[in-house]
């Protein structure tokens, strides 16, 4: 190539990258203002012109929803393109939707194959989520003493997350010896940071008394701290103090209100207890229908208690026509999973011949093992 062309072509280049970086500058002070439509064009003209950050950062739009629809389809095409430029952050953004199967195909090993180099680049997010298919054993096989070395990688780099999962490694003892003060001082660090499921989790020690001394009125505290910044488990906890009257005045109506903001987030207990306050009348009008409804959602999840809550209604006929086989396929579900109350039923079907079984003390002997 004529040497003049050469130039042409390099000043062209440079001028291409001098644009995409204004783009990409005058994008996120749109972001700043608040000013959402803007930034999603500003975005898209440096992210079309090859910037990597402008791509990551187009397609965390596109993830979130914010300035157009949300389009997990799209955000995983823009992470891919900035992913390909060796872009960090974009290729555990990438991973993220691999490990949870939005706008691409479920693939763990993609999302493993993604987080491990942004990993090794010392990257505090890519370092937090492989910790979490390791702990998991999604991809990979479980090892709970390597899960804990990236969670503590990425929490000795400050990230709340990673360090709410240490805190959650030495509470349940997995790949450390159980140390409930050890859990309480990295939930702290998490919670100073104003992240919600470590505010929770401290609630949830002060609950228990573990670490600390028993203290409900702090860990109502905590829990109100989590739950203003609308955190599922925490909506929950707090409404299973109000929903029993411990450490608040009993209030089933605000026990159904918190319920129901956690069932709508999709967590499971609190789908369940949102549909056990409905089996049975409490804070609103009895409706068995959508009882097994918000069951049915966490059952779908695989909560036992659910599962065991949903046999209930089969068993009874209520918000369904009578099922002795389901109800009894759902009480095994439940007790199979270790929850001793579906445990116990089943004990009882067998000493008594209920739900169209015959009497059989083998299996009833069984199940009452299983119930201790």
């Amino acid at each position: 190539m004529d040497s003049r062309w050469k130039l042409l072509v390099a000043g062209v280049l440079l001028l291409g990258a001098l644009s995409a970086r204004a783009d990409f500058a005058a994008a996120r002070k749109a972001v700043a203002a608040g000013d959402l439509g803007a930034a999603v064009r500003l975005y898209t003209e440096a992210a079309t012109k090859g910037d990597p950050r402008a791509q990551n950062d187009l397609g965390v739009l596109y993830e979130r929803g914010a300035g157009v629809p949300r389009d997990y389809a799209q955000a995983a095409q823009w992470y891919a393109r900035a992913a390909g430029q060796g872009h960090l952050a974009a290729q555990t953004n990438l991973g993220y939707l691999y490990e949870t199967g939005q706008g691409v195909k479920l693939d763990y090993d993609r999302a493993l194959a993604l987080y491990q180099p942004a990993a090794d680049r010392h990257w505090a997010q890519a370092e937090n989520n492989l910790g979490g298919l390791i702990e998991k054993g999604l991809g990979v096989a479980r090892d709970y003493g390597r899960a804990l070395t990236w969670y503590r990688k990425a929490a000795e780099q400050g990230l709340a997350q990673a360090q709410t999962n240490v805190g959650y490694m030495y509470e349940t003892g997995r790949g450390v010896p159980r140390d409930d003060a050890q859990a309480m001082a990295w939930y702290r660090k998490a919670a100073a940071q104003g992240y919600a499921q470590a505010e929770n989790n401290i609630g949830a020690l002060y609950q228990r008394g573990r670490g600390v001394t028993a203290d409900l009125p702090q860990a109502l505290e905590w829990y109100r701290k989590a739950v203003a910044r609308h955190n599922p488990q925490a909506q929950t906890n707090l409404g299973f103090l109000y929903a029993t009257g411990r450490g608040v005045p009993q209030d089933d109506g605000e026990a159904l209100k918190l319920y129901q903001a956690a069932a709508a987030q999709g967590f499971a207990q609190g789908e369940n207890n949102y549909g056990f306050m409905l089996a049975n009348g409490r804070g609103a009008p009895r409706d068995y229908d959508a009882a097994r409804q918000w069951y049915e959602k966490a059952a779908a999840q695989g909560l036992p208690q659910a599962l065991h809550n949903l046999a209930g209604l089969y068993e009874s006929g209520r918000g369904v026509v009578v099922d002795d086989r389901q109800a009894l396929s759902l009480y095994q579900r439940a007790a199979e999973a270790g929850y001793r109350p579906a445990a116990q039923r089943l004990v009882a079907v067998y000493q008594n011949g209920q739900l169209g079984q015959a009497v059989d003390p083998g299996r009833a002997q069984l199940w009452a093992d299983r119930a201790q």
